[in-house]
C-alpha cells in the first residue's frame, strides 16, 4: 500500500506515515490532504476515499531537524556498509563499533560510531586504528536530518515525491 508524507504546517516533509495514520489525521482533523494518490482508494461499504499522497498538519512540530541516535539510523547512514572492510550487508549481520574504544575513553556518539560486520568488529576488539592496518571508508559525521530522510526513501519513492524534495 501506498505511503503518505506528512508535512508540518509549514510545509517541511516530516516523515513518511501509513494510509491508517493518514485518514486518522484527516478525519481528526489534526491535518488536510495537499495531495491525493490519483491511483488509489480506500473503500468501506459505504463510501470511497482517494489515498492522500501528501498531508500537513495544522500545528507546528518540534525540532524534526534533529536525527536520533540510534542503531538503525547508524545502518542507514554508513549505507549498510561495514565501515573497515567495505562490504554490504544485512541489517542483522551488522553490529556497531566504537572507532575510539569505550576503554579508552570513546563515547557513544554520532561521531565515534560505525557500522561493522562481526569479522572485522572482532578483528579490532578495543584497538585503536592507528594500532592496527585498519581504515575507515568515511569519517562518522552527525547526519542531517533530510539526508537521512531520503536515503530512507530510497530511488523510486523520492521519484514519487521529487517535487516536495527540490527535484
Amino acid at each position: 500500500m501506498r505511503k503518505t508524507l506528512l508535512l508540518d504546517s509549514s510545509f517541511y516533509p516530516i516523515q513518511m506515515i501509513d494510509w491508517k495514520k493518514a485518514l486518522t489525521l484527516f478525519f481528526t482533523e489534526r491535518a488536510e490532504i495537499v495531495e491525493h494518490h490519483l491511483d488509489v482508494e480506500i473503500r468501506s461499504t459505504h463510501e470511497s476515499f482517494k489515498l492522500p499522497k501528501v498531508m500537513r498538519l495544522f500545528t507546528k512540530v518540534g525540532n524534526v531537524n534533529i536525527v536520533k541516535f540510534n542503531r538503525l539510523n547508524v545502518f542507514y547512514r554508513d549505507n549498510f556498509q561495514c565501515q573497515y572492510c567495505g562490504g554490504k550487508f544485512a541489517r542483522k549481520d551488522l553490529t556497531l563499533d566504537h572507532v575510539i574504544p569505550r576503554s579508552k575513553g570513546g563515547k557513544s556518539e554520532w561521531t565515534n560510531i560505525v557500522s561493522s560486520c562481526a569479522p572485522c568488529n572482532t578483528r579490532k576488539a578495543d584497538k585503536l586504528l592507528k594500532d592496527l592496518s585498519f581504515d575507515l571508508i568515511k569519517r562518522p559525521i552527525e547526519p542531517k536530518w533530510m539526508s537521512l530522510f531520503l536515503i530512507k526513501l530510497g530511488h523510486k519513492e523520492r521519484r514519487i515525491w521529487k517535487e516536495w524534495f527540490g527535484g
